[in-house]
């Protein structure tokens, strides 16, 4: 009796053809930033409320992806605040300390996140000795109208959902990184009680548009790093 034994080469081509299927999509299933040109705004004069935001209880994180993987850190905020009038949210400003980003990333060792946290304070990215700081100044915050969010597509191998559920504003301001500055907006779930107000987002944005482009040339094949980068917010303030 022929008992049918698979070849040595056949063996190889569907080990690598299950392993490919396994392959994961590296990159962040969530909402896309709009971004535009920087929009010319004056700050307002009528607020009745500010919040002062806590930099200890607040946090950015990011999320990078390569072709092979992903890294994660934060981005530590140097101070900020967010305004009120009537009740309503009117306006704010962030600085974030871009000299001490940094990868925070559980998936490797301590060596490779420092490796990985001088990366990106070098020219090559940050350049956070020339740029230490960076700035997001909202210029408007609307309602949010929900029929404008897309689906978001169900692509295999994102394993965590990061959109914000039930999001009520969608907030414009100018991003200033390495001295360039960009309009985006995003949507935002924003909750206040009493004298507390927390602000929670997570959105994609391309990188590329404030001209940190290392890595981003698709001709480099498995050392592509993707130009879209995860920014998680969750931004928790007080009153004064």
């Amino acid at each position: 009796m022929n008992t049918y034994r698979p070849q040595p080469l056949y063996t190889l081509l569907w080990a690598l053809l299950a392993i490919a299927g396994m392959a994961c999509d590296t990159t962040v299933n969530t909402d896309e930033a709009e971004v535009g040109a920087a929009v010319r705004y004056m700050a307002p004069f009528n607020n009745d409320q500010t919040f002062q935001i806590d930099t200890t209880a607040s946090s950015v994180t990011w999320i990078g992806a390569k072709v092979t993987g992903r890294h994660n850190g934060l981005i530590p905020i140097r101070q900020g605040r967010i305004t009120l009038h009537n009740g309503e949210l009117h306006g704010g400003k962030v600085i974030f300390d871009m000299a001490s980003v940094r990868s925070d990333d559980k998936s490797i060792d301590k060596a490779g996140n420092t490796k990985l946290t001088t990366h990106l304070r070098s020219t090559e990215f940050f350049a956070v000795e020339q740029y230490p700081a960076a700035s997001f100044v909202i210029t408007s915050i609307a309602p949010y109208d929900s029929t404008d969010r897309q689906e978001a597509p169900a692509t295999a191998g994102n394993t965590k959902q990061l959109r914000i559920q039930d999001p009520n504003h969608k907030i414009t301001g100018n991003l200033t990184i390495k001295d360039i500055t960009k309009s985006i907006s995003f949507p935002a779930k924003v909750e206040l009680v009493d004298t507390l107000l927390r602000a929670r987002a997570n959105f994609n944005i391309d990188r590329t548009h404030w001209k940190l482009n290392y890595g981003a040339d698709k001709s480099l094949g498995n050392r592509t790093i993707y130009p879209a980068v995860n920014i998680g917010l969750d931004i928790v303030a007080h009153r004064q």
